[in-house]
């Protein structure tokens, strides 16, 4: 059987485009021989990861592509004519992310067609694949702190407004759901991932198939709680969605009560970094929010190393690999209430899952881990290690995967 892996672009380094190295380079340690199709693919960054899979990429732009039409959705039909082209040697395609998943539903192949849905598109069906945010927008018109709700107020109202007249939005939104239907099976990576999908397309599989972590041999050496100085850890892209602001907030709260010094160490780069840092200004005292971005390997375990607690409280994540990621480096969770990370957390038996729009209760979660004393937190780490290790592990996920293509 010939199996292609169907990825919109390997240029940039997130958690989704090393969510399908990780599930290739296992179908390729099985002998399942992948091969990926991508319209972008960026070799310096990508070559090591992707070492021995076969690599196709299609074109993003031909020089015709005028002659079909301007708009976003004429661009996505031609985009999708040259990958169902790729995709037609293989016996089966397994699409990772949109539009991946809108070309395979359309593509004319005789292929078996699996969409892996990491999370419907967000922007095309903004209400059922955001249910949190809206939720929060509808509690509090648009006038909570957090940067997320007013954006997504706006966003939402442009979106209504496109869906109410005859706009590009309007058939991109009726493609998508046109498309999907010529999909023979759909599956998510998390209940929550899955709960979208089927109010938006009626469907998908009833079996959850998590992501593959791929967690580090032991863990965290040291024991006990720092209580000389107590940190906290952001491990993320700087962007809206992810809800930082709200975090520095909750921080600035716990801090402001603790009778030691606190320190917030906030890992990642992105378009929202330049407000963060202002907020963090005018909120914390100078140098105790301290931005890193990028940091390789080797600092990036020193910063994880010097941290007692991972707190990120994204909104409407479908999964978040950070969170078993620090789990097995020895930090206890912090994470929202909803979504994938509620569902890694185990509705809170992992971690403490606190209101996402709730800089107090983030605060509350603070002081109580630091109220623990040193054998408990030291219990609470290895249940949260061994749970996340035996449920996301290449061990767990990988015979999964593996009945996925014999089903085919």
């Amino acid at each position: 059987m010939r199996l292609g892996i169907f990825h919109p672009a390997f240029e940039a380094v997130g958690g989704a485009e090393l969510l399908v190295a990780a599930q290739a380079q296992h179908f390729r340690a099985q002998g399942a021989g992948p091969e990926i199709v991508t319209l972008g693919f960026d070799e310096a960054r990508w070559s090591e990861r992707l070492a021995g899979i076969p690599v196709r990429t299609v074109l993003k732009r031909h020089w015709s592509d005028p002659l079909y039409g301007l708009g976003r959705l004429a661009k996505l039909r031609r985009r999708g004519l040259r990958a169902a082209e790729a995709l037609k040697p293989y016996d089966l395609v397994i699409a990772h992310n949109f539009p991946a998943s809108a070309m395979l539903g359309a593509a004319p192949i005789q292929s078996r067609k699996i969409w892996q849905c990491n999370e419907p598109p967000r922007s095309i069906h903004m209400r059922n694949a955001n249910p949190a945010l809206a939720a929060r927008l509808a509690a509090t018109l648009g006038e909570g702190p957090e940067e997320a709700t007013r954006a997504f107020s706006l966003a939402l109202e442009g979106h209504d407004q496109g869906m109410r007249r005859n706009t590009s939005l309007r058939a991109r939104h009726t493609y998508d759901l046109e498309v999907t239907r010529g999909l023979d099976l759909i599956y998510a990576i998390s209940e929550f991932s899955r709960d979208n999908a089927r109010r938006i397309y009626g469907r998908c599989r009833d079996e959850v198939i998590y992501p593959i972590v791929r967690f580090p041999e032991g863990g965290r050496n040291r024991s006990g709680l720092e209580r000389s100085v107590r940190r906290v850890l952001v491990h993320s892209r700087l962007e809206v969605l992810k809800n930082i602001d709200t975090v520095i907030r909750g921080f600035q709260q716990f801090q402001a009560a603790s009778p030691v010094p606190c320190e917030l160490h906030v890992v990642g780069t992105g378009p929202f970094r330049t407000r963060l840092e202002a907020l963090a200004a005018d909120l914390c005292p100078a140098g105790s929010v301290r931005f890193h971005g990028y940091l390789p390997d080797e600092e990036l375990l020193q910063v994880y190393e010097a941290c007692d607690v991972f707190a990120l409280l994204t909104l409407d994540e479908p999964f978040g690999m950070v969170y078993p990621e620090a789990a097995a480096k020895g930090l206890l969770l912090v994470g929202p209430d909803h979504g994938g990370p509620l569902e890694i957390l185990d509705g809170g038996r992992l971690g403490w899952a606190v209101d996402a729009f709730a800089p107090e209760a983030l605060a509350g979660a603070l002081h109580e881990i630091w109220s623990l004393d040193d054998a408990e937190a030291d219990r609470r780490r290895a249940v949260a290690d061994r749970a996340c290790r035996s449920r996301y592990g290449v061990e767990a996920v990988g015979p999964q995967l593996m009945a996925l293509l014999r089903e085919a």
